[in-house]
């Protein structure tokens, strides 16, 4: 097998485990935020508001790298489980700012806190290979998105 050839079958496997890991991120997510009530998807918006609050909902869409429709959805639901508000942005009549209510702001914190032992696990048994992938998938992402940029 050529060099070339070889760095292609690298880099296909290389996306098979990206995305085989992130269901299995998922699911260690899912069983600390079962006990809370919430799941990954609701966990993440309600951390992402709690650092970013007031934000709109193409902000948050942003943070989330949500699918198009998905955030709307997410935040309707999220309101009416009494964790989210909306209410109109001084600035522009069509835009909504999205707050956590108290109750929201308890669930954000204790999701960050169900969160902590996981995330303290993987620093201890991965910390500056973590730093190091992260700092290569940017990288990537950017290169990639650079890549649909040329081609649209």
């Amino acid at each position: 097998m050529s060099q070339n050839s070889r760095a292609a079958v690298d880099a296909i496997e290389f996306a098979y485990e990206l995305k085989a890991l992130v269901p299995a991120l998922n699911a260690a997510l899912a069983e600390v935020f079962h006990p809370i009530g919430l799941s990954c998807v609701q966990a993440d918006a309600l951390m992402a508001l709690e650092e970013r609050q007031p934000v709109t909902l193409s902000g948050l869409s942003q943070h989330l790298v949500a699918e198009s429709g998905h955030p709307s959805r997410l935040v309707s639901r999220l309101e009416a489980m009494g964790l989210v508000r909306r209410e109109s942005s001084p600035h522009d009549g069509r835009a909504s700012l999205l707050t956590l209510t108290a109750e929201g702001a308890e669930k954000a914190a204790a999701a960050r806190a169900a969160r902590a032992p996981l995330a303290q696990e993987l620093a201890a048994r991965h910390g500056g290979a973590l730093r190091r992938m992260t700092a290569e998938l940017r990288q990537l992402r950017a290169e990639l998105d650079g890549v649909r940029a040329l081609s649209s």
